[in-house]
């Protein structure tokens, strides 16, 4: 029985091959009832019965010896019985209760049946506890319960393999479970009582089987009856097809229950003999089979199920690693695209705004001709640079937009009244500004970016003499459709697979086309942040059509109007006090120092760190400071805390001149007193016109 048990431990935890999934696959079901036997389970259960038929063999020949009686033999064997059939019967129930299967409910029954009627039999065994034994018995009623009780666990069995497999759709063993249980439990209880009754109370009506110690000749006859139960459960159990692991081991308990019945009441005399202990040692093992390949299969249950536990508790770790990484990369992207942004936009600051000064002096055409390179090299780079971190910024999710009621034709004419110089020199046809009084839910800003990438676009790839048309119309009930087609040489098939790849041109960084590749990315990027898309269709020959579908809204800001930068520069002649600059690099303090210089009225106070700077606003009391994020000592922010904090410097206007371009930045600087924000490259006029405001 040992090597028994193990074997059938390990077979439950070997890994199936290629002859056999594994039993927790979908489709093979988690249960002995509902598990396809297969190969391995077959000849485990072969093996058993091999067994069993072994010491048959051996004790069949001996089944008349006679053997001392052991009175201590019956109440341990039917103790361990009941204990037996009493857990196999609660196993089973307890499947029944999650599978809802009729066959399971009737099979537990019939375990809790045999427990039950083993109780009666113990209490009415003659010489047991009483002379004719208890519950008011005579001699033959032991005999009687012996055989009920081995007739009728077959009929259970029978009514097992006769069932359907699936469970039962309606009534309210599917509904409560436990109410069918409690059900099973009283009706069994019943039966057995009712059998008690009538071998003790009506014993008087049953023929004699048994006469002192040695059975009569009708118990040939009931016990014939009875092993044919048994021949037949076991008939019926084959014959269903296709076997379930439960199937298989309900067919060794029966194989081991006309043992049982063999050795206890037809090969032997009576009581007392070796057929009387033989036969009851295999009624035990008929109640343990079942048992214990329940209790393997819950011990595997629960060892998958706390592996399954423990998996799930690796996957929610590794999760929340991937998680906390994917956080600390995103604050590391961020930190990097801050310190790209300024450490990229700091030397350009010197190139573009000394270029901008040195525009304002030069006279002659070939020095004019000299900046404006130099200027135009410097902006390209810079249109680069911001390119890159918006589409770094796309990518990481952390691109803020103000989503805002904005007026298509504003837009669209806007873009076209920018790009008309570019589109003369190509000598490129734009169309008239249109007349739509059409709203869409965009920020003003990155629409117009979109615009100019595309409308540029047109006009660079555009064959010279050619046209652009702009049109919109109602893609869907809430969204508008934009379309920019031009007339060039259009994309061929192959290429336009590549056509959103970053720093791909598609060839035409091998003509004098300018571009960086980003335009169309960042473009594609920023309409599907705003809720919208945009596709592109080309063909050679005959142009090309982007398109771009936008959520529609009912209502519009009203357009604010466009500054006049040079209305601002007749209050230069009238801007004048004092303006202290806190700034580490000496060529940006230099910039500054030759832009203050345009205003003869306005006096310019440096500090190259944040300490000293902050001294010099409390000893001079400013009209202005303008602030650099990046000091050697003191953050920028630290600077502008203390200044807010600080009655003498707090109604001094802070306006920030930084490098850093981030969004995020920006808004919560402003959120925290400061007046303005400049980036880095300077904007000459733009700074002009922060002079002009809080000096003139």
């Amino acid at each position: 029985m040992g090597i028994l048990l193990s074997r059938m431990a390990a077979r439950e935890w070997r890994p199936r091959t290629a002859a056999g999934m594994p039993r927790s696959e979908p489709g093979r079901g988690a249960f002995l009832s509902t598990l396809p036997a297969r190969d391995g389970d077959r000849r485990l259960a072969l093996a058993a019965v091999l067994v069993s038929v072994a010491f048959f063999l051996v004790a069949a020949p001996l089944a008349k010896r006679q053997l001392s009686q052991v009175w201590a033999f019956i109440p341990m064997y039917e103790s361990a019985l009941v204990i037996n059939d009493v857990i196999t019967a609660v196993l089973l129930f307890g499947q029944f209760s999650i599978l809802r299967s009729r066959r399971l409910f009737v099979l537990a029954s019939g375990y809790l049946f045999t427990a039950f009627i083993a109780v009666p039999h113990a209490l009415s065994f003659p010489g047991l506890f009483a002379p004719a034994g208890l519950l008011g018995a005579g001699s033959q009623s032991t005999a009687w319960l012996y055989m009920f009780w081995h007739g009728g666990f077959p009929l259970f069995v029978i009514a097992y393999a006769w069932l359907e497999d699936a469970p039962a759709a309606t009534g309210g063993a599917r509904r409560r479970p436990g109410v069918a249980v409690q059900s099973g439990v009283a009706a069994m209880a019943v039966l057995v009582a009712a059998i008690t009754l009538l071998v003790t109370a009506g014993r008087d009506s049953l023929p004699a089987v048994i006469q002192g110690i040695h059975y009569t000749p009708a118990m040939i006859f009931v016990s014939s009856s009875v092993w044919a139960l048994s021949f037949l459960a076991l008939a019926v159990l084959w014959r269903r097809r296709p076997h379930s692991v439960l199937d298989l081991w309900l067919m060794v308990v029966m194989c081991a229950w006309i043992f049982d019945i063999a050795l206890s009441a037809v090969l032997n005399f009576g009581r007392w003999d070796l057929g009387f202990y033989a036969g009851r040692v295999y009624g035990l093992l008929a109640a343990s089979f079942v048992l214990m390949v329940l209790l393997l299969e819950n011990g595997v249950l629960h060892a998958r199920l706390v592996d399954g536990h423990e998996r799930e508790r690796q996957e929610r770790e590794r999760a929340q690693r991937a998680e906390e990484a994917a956080a600390a990369a995103s604050r590391a992207k961020s930190e990097f695209l801050s310190r790209m942004s300024h450490e990229l936009r700091t030397p350009l600051n010197s190139i573009i705004g000394f270029g901008q000064l040195l525009e304002l002096d030069v006279r002659g055409p070939e020095q004019r001709e000299s900046v404006a390179h130099i200027l135009k090299g410097g902006r390209h780079l810079l249109g680069l640079i911001n390119e890159v971190l918006d589409v770094a910024r796309i990518e990481a999710g952390r691109l803020s937009l103000s989503l805002e009621p904005v007026v298509l034709e504003d837009v669209v004419r806007g873009a076209l009244d920018l790009v008309r110089p570019l589109a003369a020199a190509r000598g490129v046809l734009l169309p008239s500004p249109p007349a739509w009084n059409r709203s869409v839910m965009a920020d003003r800003q990155r629409l117009q970016q979109v615009l100019l990438n595309l409308l540029s676009n047109a006009i660079k790839y555009n064959r010279e003499g050619g046209s652009i048309t702009v049109g919109a119309a109602d893609a869907t009930a809430d969204r508008l459709r934009l379309t920019i087609s031009d007339t060039g040489n259009g994309i061929s098939r192959e290429m336009l697979e590549r056509l959103f790849t970053p720093f791909d041109r598609l060839g035409a960084d091998q003509t004098a086309v300018e571009g960086t590749g980003l335009g169309l990315t960042l473009s594609k990027g920023l309409v599907e942040v705003m809720g919208g898309s945009l596709t592109l269709e080309s063909r050679l020959g005959a142009g090309t059509t982007c398109t771009i579908e936008l959520p529609t809204t009912t209502n519009a800001d009203v357009p604010l109007p466009a500054s006049d930068p040079g209305a601002r520069n007749t209050e230069g002649a009238r801007t004048h006090g004092t303006v202290l600059y806190v700034e580490d690099n000496l060529a940006n303090l230099r910039l500054v120092e030759r832009v203050v210089a345009l205003r003869p009225g306005v006096t310019l106070l440096s500090a190259m760190q944040g300490r000293q700077g902050l001294e010099l606003a409390r000893d001079h009391r400013p009209d202005l400071i303008v602030l650099d994020l990046h000091l050697p000592d003191l953050p920028g922010t630290e600077v502008l805390a203390q200044l807010l904090a600080e009655p003498r410097t707090r109604e001094i206007p802070v306006v920030i001149l930084s490098a850093d371009a981030t969004p995020s930045q920006i808004t919560r600087l402003r959120a925290q007193g400061a007046r303005a924000y400049l980036t880095k490259p300077l904007d000459v006029q733009a700074f002009l016109t922060q002079l002009d405001e809080v000096l003139t």
